[in-house]
């Protein structure tokens, strides 16, 4: 064979050598994504709370499937009073329909339960300053999930223009609803039915917010009650089994108004995306609090005494930063060591 011809041969085998080689990489780089592949059922796993199972496919996705959805979903509670477009739901009922005492079974076990989020209480419910806030906040970075507190069915999903901003309610098999807003994306939609810790949101700062935050609502036929009597937001841990929800527990202003009114801030307190944290906003908080509580005083001698009221989660290390003053001398004043315990609202003299 010439050498010539000997030649071709060569390239020509090496240009059919490198195509598998070609092909490869041009599937490599355009491969499918999960969603595109047939999706098959193809196992399903139990769940620990008796309700749930999770399906899993061939494309390696998996998702909750309830098989006696449609019979939870068709009790009275998720039928009566259910309106998706409107906050407010029970506007026959009044607070003086209700029981002196309603008996709510929370959960069978814990795993019925997960904590919406888990932090510090920034803002307490309660009115103040003339402000009816009807729910806690606790801070949050934009984009941290929200979780459903219990099993339930989502009845209203959507913006919310009264102020809540981007707001979720579930209503729960006990009739009790809870509320998630400022999200900065919704996760659910209206008539889905959830599980404890199904994931329903995310944390944000949409509607009447200075910052990002969850603005947490407990609510019994639209009264609201505080949150606080049934969760330990700190710890994230329920209270309690079984709660008795008493009238008196309820508030006055429950259904004032659909807007919502929350008490204002410093935007500095809360601006920083991420890079404080809520002991840092509470520390703020607490300072602008008892410089207001030094200015309402300020008509007093600098030699009166001044005392300070505990609230829940101070310490003396964050009083004394209050006052601008040391542990050291708080535990002169008040006859103390550092060591001590200090309880809600005892009075503690800070100068």
């Amino acid at each position: 064979m010439k050498s010539s011809e000997m030649l071709k041969c060569l390239l020509v085998a090496a240009l059919f050598s490198s195509c598998p080689f070609r092909v490869d990489a041009q599937r490599r780089t355009a491969a499918p994504s999960l969603e595109a592949l047939p999706r098959i059922p193809i196992d399903t796993l139990d769940t620990n709370d008796g309700i749930g199972k999770v399906v899993i496919y061939t494309n390696n996705t998996w998702e909750y499937f309830y098989p006696d959805e449609e019979r939870i979903v068709a009790k009275e509670i998720y039928r009566e009073h259910w309106d998706t477009t409107r906050v407010f739901a029970y506007t026959d009922i009044e607070l003086s329909d209700l029981p002196t005492v309603t008996e709510l079974e929370l959960i069978e076990d814990i795993s019925h339960y997960h904590s919406p989020i888990v932090g510090n209480v920034l803002s307490k419910y309660g009115v103040r300053r003339g402000h009816r806030h009807q729910g806690v906040d606790i801070p949050l970075k934009v984009g941290e999930p929200i979780y459903a507190t219990f099993a339930g069915r989502v009845r209203y999903s959507r913006y919310n223009t009264g102020g809540y901003g981007n707001l979720v309610i579930i209503r729960h098999e006990n009739g009790l609803e809870t509320w998630y807003a400022h999200l900065s994306r919704r996760n659910v939609n209206s008539g889905d039915y959830v599980k404890a810790g199904t994931v329903i949101g995310f944390g944000g700062n949409t509607g009447r917010s200075r910052g990002p935050h969850l603005h947490f609502e407990m609510r019994y036929c639209d009264q609201t009650f505080d949150p606080e009597n049934l969760i330990d937001f700190p710890s994230g841990d329920l209270r309690y089994q079984t709660f008795e929800l008493r009238k008196s527990y309820f508030s006055i202003c429950s259904r004032a108004s659909e807007n919502l009114e929350e008490e204002d801030y410093d935007e500095q307190l809360l601006a920083a995306e991420g890079s404080v944290t809520s002991e840092d906003i509470l520390d703020n908080i607490a300072k602008q609090q008892g410089s207001d509580d030094r200015t309402r005083l300020g008509s007093s001698s600098s030699s009166d005494p001044l005392y300070h009221t505990i609230r829940k989660g101070e310490n003396l290390s964050r009083i004394a930063r209050m006052y601008g003053t040391s542990v050291r001398r708080l535990c002169e004043l008040n006859n103390i060591k550092e060591t001590s315990v200090i309880r809600y609202g005892q009075k503690l003299r800070v100068r």
